[in-house]
């Protein structure tokens, strides 16, 4: 298993407990599993980042904060969601990176297409 994978499934675990947290109005422990989320999300962007073609690089925002972050289950893929590089779109962009380390730019993203 490689590291995407491993924080893959890590995440997708905090995100089955985080919605278990919620059902039960534990926000204390939804908190902490979400600050969990953010660490895992930052090493996959930092991983993302040393990964991505100059092409991809160009378009990433510095912080992974900037961006909407999912997962596709289905796929066993994050997506990174933002707004579209280009100016004059007011669409969204998402750099989808699978566990297999490939990346993909998706324009036009469409979350309805990842759940």
């Amino acid at each position: 298993m490689n590291e995407i994978e491993e924080l893959f499934n890590f995440w997708k675990d905090l995100n089955i407990k985080v919605g278990e947290k919620l059902g039960s109005f534990e926000m204390t422990e939804v908190k902490k599993l979400r600050m969990e989320q953010s660490k895992t999300e930052d090493a996959v962007y930092e991983i993302l980042k040393e990964k991505a073609t100059p092409e991809v690089a160009k378009i990433l925002p510095e912080r992974c904060g900037d961006m909407e972050i999912g997962i596709n289950i289905r796929d066993n893929e994050f997506y990174f969601v933002m707004e579209d590089p280009d100016p004059e779109s007011e669409k969204l962009t998402a750099i989808v990176f699978g566990i297999d380390e490939k990346i993909k730019v998706v324009k036009d993203f469409d979350i309805d297409d990842y759940d």
